[in-house]
């Protein structure tokens, strides 16, 4: 017992090791700090990459919908594609006088497929219609001033091409054996462009003094003008082939009422001359529509204003005016 120490201080052998203990110590705080450092910059870096991977993707996104805006610009720019659609319209124009010169008329070349120049007027109707179509459809996209403005600007050209290309939409829907074209056939960019016009009432508004002056070299007013002579030719097959009392009245006030659409289209120069020409759809409405008024299924004796000028042949002075 007498060996034993009465105390817990540290031996020599103890303290000996102390200054080994407070090194390790030292080095483990030191590697682990170091570790931390590590880490935090990993962290760090990590973050920054990210920061900078995001930033170029919005750089790339904003140049990429640039690039799309100049692209779509390009693809479709109506200005610099409106010169190639003028080209287009006059090839049209000269189609019309062929088949002027033909006593039929375009309307009907196309429709009976008369012309050698018909395959041409297909590819020209087809670019027409898809440049006027994505045109319509942008321009109704737009907000309502803008788009304004911008009917303002194109409608002109729009006009034109609707009372030339519809037409030609009417025939081939009729050629097909189908019927009621403005209800069941024609398309919106039509609609939208017939719309327009009318509002705008600068063009809405026609001069009878220049329209008499200019009604031989003229398009007709109504774009559907065909359309109506179409229905006026089936009614006139339907009371022929006798049709059911209540039927036969519809189609006949029908008739009458188209009569009175034809009467107000000369009155105001509104049609063009050749309407008249010998092969024309409505001379054959008008033949068919003489013969129902010879057997008096439209009433004893019936006469009107217009059955006296197609009768007696005054319509040959619309050309000029008279």
């Amino acid at each position: 017992m007498g060996n034993q120490r009465s105390d817990s201080r540290p031996n020599a052998d103890e303290i000996g090791h102390i200054p080994l203990i407070l090194s390790l110590v030292t080095n483990i705080t030191q590697m682990i700090s170091q570790k931390v450092t590590v880490v935090a910059a990993g962290r760090a870096s990590t973050v920054r990459r990210i920061t900078n991977r995001h930033a170029c993707l919005c750089v790339s996104i904003e140049r990429q919908e640039r690039q799309g805006a100049i692209w779509k610009r390009q693809i479709f720019d109506p200005s610099k594609k409106l010169n190639d659609m003028k080209i287009n319209m006059a090839q049209l124009e000269w189609y019309k006088k062929l088949s002027k010169d033909k006593g039929t008329g375009y309307y009907d070349s196309y429709k009976n497929e008369t012309n050698t120049g018909d395959l041409d007027v297909v590819k020209y109707k087809r670019i027409l219609t898809c440049y006027w179509e994505e045109l319509v459809a942008e321009v109704d996209k737009k907000p309502q001033k803008e788009g304004a403005t911008f009917r303002t600007r194109w409608l002109f050209g729009g006009t034109n091409y609707r009372r030339m290309i519809e037409p030609l939409d009417i025939a081939e829907y009729y050629r097909s054996g189908r019927s009621d074209y403005i209800e069941k056939g024609r398309t919106k960019h039509y609609k939208l462009l017939e719309q327009w016009h009318n509002e705008d009432e600068k063009l809405a508004a026609s001069d009878p003094v220049s329209k008499k002056a200019n009604v031989e070299a003229s398009l007709t007013d109504d774009s559907c003008f065909w359309a109506r002579v179409e229905e006026a030719r089936i009614s006139c097959k339907l009371l022929r082939n006798g049709e059911s009392s209540v039927l036969t009245e519809n189609h006949k006030a029908s008739l009458i009422e188209f009569e009175a659409y034809v009467l107000g289209m000369l009155k105001n120069y509104a049609v063009t001359p050749e309407i008249f020409l010998p092969k024309s759809s409505f001379m054959q409405w008008w033949r068919e529509y003489a013969e129902i008024i010879g057997k008096d299924v439209m009433g004893t004796a019936y006469i009107s204003f217009l059955t006296d000028l197609m009768r007696n042949g005054r319509y040959s002075e619309y050309a000029s005016g008279n």
